[in-house]
């Protein structure tokens, strides 16, 4: 797999029919789609866990893989808890009672190996996950966590509600913290990005859907 090809996904500029579109102007980019790789897995609590390694489209921006961790704590109603990825959609389904939590990361071999994803995200000025809704005892908390070639780390926490409607969440480039200090990820470290990792748990029980992970303007 030729892991360390750039995608340029975009310029200052883009020519389109002999005309100069501002890179601001670019439609989102979708990431993961969640169209390829499909399983469903089931977890009987308590403290099971379980990683899946999954194909991604053949030009996939992502790499190779999607490798998926889905574990879930104690529960006193003995319930199963769900991950179905397929069609289009990622819903994690925690079981009444259940704690369950999900990381997803690109930059992977099918064989769990890591690779670097040369990804170039250079002219796109932030993150979207598109909900198709959030089911929670208590708020939700996800994560995204972006290792740029450039070295270390940087991360994007926020906390969502419950919400039985679609909707989307954006992580500005600009928001990121490094290795949990301040900083932002800039345009020179968005160019070339060896792995991202994103993340859900809720404090309590919690269920919900996603449709889609974007890069956007």
């Amino acid at each position: 797999m030729n892991s360390l090809r750039k995608y340029a996904l975009c310029m200052v500029t883009t020519a389109v029919a002999g005309i100069s579109v501002p890179a601001s102007a670019q439609l989102p980019l979708t990431l993961d789609g969640f169209t390829t790789g499909q399983y469903v897995i089931h977890v009987t609590n308590p403290l099971v866990n379980y990683t899946h390694y999954g194909a991604m489209p053949a030009d996939s921006p992502l790499g190779a893989a999607r490798a998926t961790y889905f574990g879930a704590g104690p529960n006193p109603f003995h319930q199963i808890s769900t991950l179905d990825v397929r069609e289009g959609h990622f819903v994690v389904d925690s079981g009444f009672g259940s704690v369950a939590a999900v990381q997803v990361g690109y930059g992977f071999s099918l064989s769990g190996a890591e690779v670097p994803l040369g990804l170039n995200l250079e002219g796109y000025s932030a993150f979207r996950l598109n909900f198709a809704g959030i089911a929670t005892s208590e708020s939700m908390v996800v994560v995204i966590t972006v290792w740029p070639h450039s070295g270390g780390y940087y991360d994007f926490e926020v906390v969502l509600p419950p919400n039985g409607n679609a909707f989307s969440v954006v992580f500005p480039f600009s928001g990121f913290n490094k290795g949990g200090g301040g900083g932002g990820l800039t345009q020179a470290d968005v160019s070339n990005i060896d792995a991202i990792v994103w993340q859900a748990q809720g404090g309590g029980f919690d269920s919900f859907g996603l449709t889609s992970f974007q890069a956007v303007n």
